[in-house]
């Protein structure tokens, strides 16, 4: 399947877009999944296939597309289940490229008697075959998504983005494409990942010296790997294992950031910082806005109160140009001063985690223009009792 031709055609990757499940394989379309009608007035899924007319000065599809003939794997019928004769030139089982077919079809355009392009070629024999199966079933379509954008070269995915086909977001997902870290792998850091290898970002970097131990699995997403969690593995190398299966570019760092080491992060376009000790949160903080680098500090605190659950999830967004007087006020840098007692509690709870990973994620995507931001916040506390969240934007 050639990728790079799909990504760059911009009639085969609008076919792609539109969910055709197609491939291309030295210089032949195949588009599979047609819904058609066998000859026993049965529902079932075909593939069309042709050799593409491809221009010598482009490298992409001529336009007009010749030649005006398909392939077809399956019985083309009409709902009664007789053979569409009318567009049917011979049948013969055949290969044709790395196909087998049965049928060679041919169908032109009523006025121009030539396709201006494969796009419109693809979803004209679609029409044909796909709408007899469709008066009986009007779920019929050959667009299924099921493989959506199966070329994107620049994917940092594992497997086909079909979400991206799908809801058409491919150019506003790329605006998060560059490198991220997060420091510090516990309930917040893991579900931040979890989101994190949903997006298009290119790199993700984990920073965490700890092991993961069965008290965390339940303030983290997903379930338990068995096989992976048998000798203690560390959290970086279990999570980079584990969610390498949907996102490449995933990058374990065994060790903690301390103001030795923060220089490391020189070079990242964005950090998460998930660490529940204002040591070193100080030290992350001092090296981030030295190397100008954006980030998110995140916090939470949970405690009991009249034998329930209390207390806030807390979001505060750094840019580079920040005065430091300003971070000292948005950041709780004590261990054991009063006021930080709430973010030292030692209750954690996946539902306050995982809110506090989206409330990061979500200020990122603000920050990066792939959501909309007029109100430009650089601190949102999350309250458990109210429901409510509290927004500070900059002076």
């Amino acid at each position: 399947m050639s990728a790079a031709l799909i990504s760059l055609d911009p009639h085969l990757r609008r076919l792609a877009d539109e969910g055709f499940e197609i491939e291309v394989a030295n210089t032949h379309l195949v588009v599979r999944s047609i819904p058609h009608v066998t000859t026993d007035g049965t529902l079932a899924r075909g593939v069309l296939t042709c050799e593409l007319s491809i221009d010598a000065a482009t490298g992409l599809t001529s336009t007009p597309q010749e030649p005006h003939t398909m392939f077809f794997a399956g019985t083309p019928c009409h709902r009664d289940g007789t053979l569409m004769s009318n567009i049917i030139a011979s049948s013969s089982r055949q290969r044709f490229g790395e196909i087998e077919v049965d049928y060679y079809l041919s169908s032109k355009p009523e006025v121009t008697h030539r396709y201006e392009n494969v796009y419109d070629k693809v979803v004209a024999y679609e029409r044909l075959i796909g709408s007899a199966a469709r008066s009986l079933d009007k779920s019929a379509n050959a667009r299924t998504y099921a493989r959506g954008i199966i070329a994107n070269d620049d994917s940092p995915f594992a497997i086909p983005d079909s979400a991206s086909a799908r809801y058409r977001i491919g150019k506003v997902n790329r605006k998060l494409m560059g490198r991220v870290a997060i420091i510090g792998l516990g309930g917040t850091g893991s579900y931040l990942l979890d989101l994190l290898v949903k997006t298009w970002v290119t790199e993700i970097h984990l920073y965490d010296g700890d092991q993961l131990l069965n008290h965390n699995l339940f303030r983290s997403p997903g379930s338990p790997e068995p096989a992976l969690l048998k000798e203690f593995p560390l959290k970086v190398n279990y999570y980079a294992q584990t969610y390498g299966r949907i996102h490449a570019g995933i990058t374990a760092h065994p060790f903690r950031v301390t103001q030795d080491n923060v220089d490391e992060l020189a070079g990242f376009d964005f950090v998460f910082v998930c660490v529940d000790k204002g040591s070193s949160r100080r030290a992350i903080a001092e090296g981030l806005l030295r190397l100008g680098i954006p980030f998110v500090d995140t916090g939470i605190g949970v405690g009991m109160e009249d034998d329930c659950l209390d207390g806030c999830a807390r979001v505060t967004f750094i840019r580079p140009e920040t005065p430091w007087a300003e971070v000292e006020r948005l950041l709780p840098f004590g261990d054991d001063a009063e006021d930080d007692d709430l973010y030292r509690t030692d209750i954690q709870i996946a539902a306050v985690n995982s809110l506090n990973a989206i409330m990061a994620v979500m200020r990122w995507k603000r920050w990066a223009n792939y959501f909309r931001d007029e109100r430009n916040e650089m601190n949102s506390v999350y309250m458990i009792e109210g429901n409510n969240i509290s927004n500070r934007v900059a002076r």
